[in-house]
């Protein structure tokens, strides 16, 4: 097949799947991560709590231009044509233009991949500027122009505002290629990136590095189950395809001819014993090792174009694959025909039936800023996840929105049974058939974004029985404080909770004015039996059996 005519069927290829992409955006619907971005773009910012600010930026242009589904995802589509465009560009040898159908349902056999073509997710903007960092970079390899050394530079920014790990992409290329660090042309790439990243680490310090500190420290582990390192195997099979011994067989069989196949290498191996670590303490994510589907494709079209057995066997599973992603993709409109219960399913109808009750009075749910996210998108009423120790932090915790319900009539949603509530609202949402159930409060109170610190000297083996804390009021009243609860947290070394505990209070003072502090002598209860604890962690008790964040997490040394 001659180049032009190879060239032809691509532009076609990319014109019907972007036109597919549009179509299935608008009409599948919303799953919660997206109802979650969704509500980071209202509010646009350098930085959010969960990642950092593209696929907000990216929400946020769709919506300028269109509502509803289409709006949050219309960047999906055109970033998945420039994927393809980028994986061609970075194929070197002619044979691609003779084997143009292999290569079209070969990518287009890729599921996860696939998926980020109408789906808006981090994910979804960092494969596109990880394939353009890995372009630049090969370029930067042959000819180190002012085109490449900027490109360079803007999509090493461009991963990291995409996603933090996409560090690994860089750090792998890096240690694949260490000659670099005594290049002058790149040390000017990582000055260009690093003015262009500045805004979001002014964000980062203004924020109080909170997404690093949750990543990074405050965020539970567990105890080794081998199933997490199974389901993470499984992971790294499910994010290839139904191909997947035919691209980690590719990987492995082929040499690295120069240093750009080396740093393909590093990043696939890299990223797969970087994950495959993190499954000791956790349960990992199929999206989190997305980043070697890169290689992996490349490496695979790679050995297809040299060995015939293994182009036409792997065409073969490729046609398969896209006829069963072809159905898939039509069971997600139609769920009526679709094998399992997916979270795009019913939250239209569950939404409906909760508005419907509430009207338009803020809703307040419990520990969900999932189905706070996805109630906001489909109602556009004003929403506020309320959040305890026993979930986990997000953008409601460092944004406004509390300041939005506080002192106002609200309807509190939880769908935990172990909080005691009058149930005056029930629903229940499709997905997983998860029970609701919530009650009209006239006058919500709630002190989420007081502040407890305390000297961590005093934390020395174990939860001392009497310590001091300073309290500080972000409100605009003055806040008495017996109308604060406070209780105590004590966490494993997994920083599971192990129990929580009344505390006694006492002040110098009944009252704390707006902005100010004051110093608060906490006592342990001598009725209580402390267990040996790891961690700590103080708060304040609201609307629940668990207290909300206020303290930060201390290590017990």
């Amino acid at each position: 097949m001659n180049k032009a005519l190879s060239i032809k069927i691509l532009i076609g290829f990319l014109i019907v799947i972007t036109i597919v992409n549009l179509i299935q955006s608008a009409y599948t619907g919303i799953i919660f991560d997206e109802a979650y971005y969704w509500y980071f773009a209202k509010n646009l910012s350098w930085g959010y709590f969960d990642h950092p600010p593209m696929v907000a930026f990216l929400v946020k242009l769709g919506t300028l231009l269109f509502q509803g589904e289409l709006g949050v995802r219309l960047a999906a589509p055109f970033l998945y044509s420039a994927n393809v465009i980028l994986l061609w560009f970075l194929i070197d040898s002619e044979k691609k233009y003779r084997y143009i159908w292999l290569f079209i349902m070969f990518v287009s056999s890729v599921g996860l991949l696939t998926a980020y073509g109408f789906m808006i997710l981090p994910d979804t903007p960092l494969i596109t500027f990880s394939l353009l960092f890995l372009w630049a970079y090969k370029r930067f390899l042959y000819q180190q122009d002012s085109i490449a050394v900027l490109m360079l530079g803007f999509s090493m920014a461009a991963v990291m505002y995409c996603k933090y790990h996409g560090v690994l992409l860089i750090g792998f290329v890096l240690f694949s290629n260490l000659s670099l660090l005594k290049n002058g042309k790149f040390w000017l790439a990582v000055l260009f990136s690093l003015i262009l990243y500045i805004p979001h680490l002014i964000w980062l310090y203004e924020a109080d590095f909170a997404p690093l500190r949750y990543h990074l420290f405050d965020r539970a582990n567990s105890a080794y189950k081998i199933k997490f390192t199974l389901n993470y195997l499984t992971n790294c099979i499910a994010v290839a395809g139904l191909a997947f011994p035919f691209m980690y067989w590719s990987l492995y069989a082929l040499a690295s001819k120069d240093k750009f196949d080396k740093a393909l290498k590093f990043v696939a191996y890299g990223v797969f014993a970087f994950f495959l670590f993190s499954s000791f303490s956790r349960k990992t994510q199929a999206q989190w090792v997305i980043l070697m589907v890169i290689p992996l494709i490349l490496f695979s079209l790679r050995y297809a174009f040299i060995h015939t057995k293994y182009r036409k066997w792997l065409f073969r599973i490729s046609v398969f694959s896209v006829i069963l992603i072809c159905i898939l993709r039509v069971a997600l409109i139609f769920p009526s025909i679709s094998p399992i219960n997916y979270e795009a399913y019913g939250n239209k109808e569950w939404v409906a039936h909760l508005n419907k009750q509430v009207g338009d009075i803020p809703v307040v749910f419990h520990s969900s800023y999932r189905d706070a996210s996805m109630y906001a998108f489909y109602s556009g009423n004003t929403v506020y996840s309320s959040n305890d120790i026993d979930a986990r932090q997000n953008q409601f915790d460092i944004d406004s929105s509390e300041f939005k319900v506080r002192n106002k009539k609200v309807a509190y949603i939880t769908g935990d049974d172990r909080y005691k509530i009058d149930s005056t609202i029930t629903y229940i949402r499709e997905f997983r058939h998860h029970k609701f159930k919530g009650t009209i409060i006239d006058n919500f109170t709630s002190y989420r974004k007081m502040k407890l610190s305390f000297a961590k000297k005093t934390f020395k083996k174990n939860i001392p029985n009497a310590f001091a804390a300073t309290l500080y009021n972000p409100y605009p009243e003055n806040i008495g404080i017996k109308k604060l609860t406070f209780e105590g947290i004590s966490f494993d070394k997994h920083k599971r909770i192990i129990k929580t505990f009344p505390l006694i209070i006492s002040s110098e003072e009944n009252t704390i004015s707006p902005k100010g502090s004051i110093i608060l002598n906490v006592k342990v209860p001598d009725t209580v039996i402390m267990p040996n604890s790891k961690y700590f962690r103080m708060g304040i008790l609201e609307h629940g059996i668990y207290p909300g964040f206020q303290g930060k997490l201390i290590k017990i040394d």
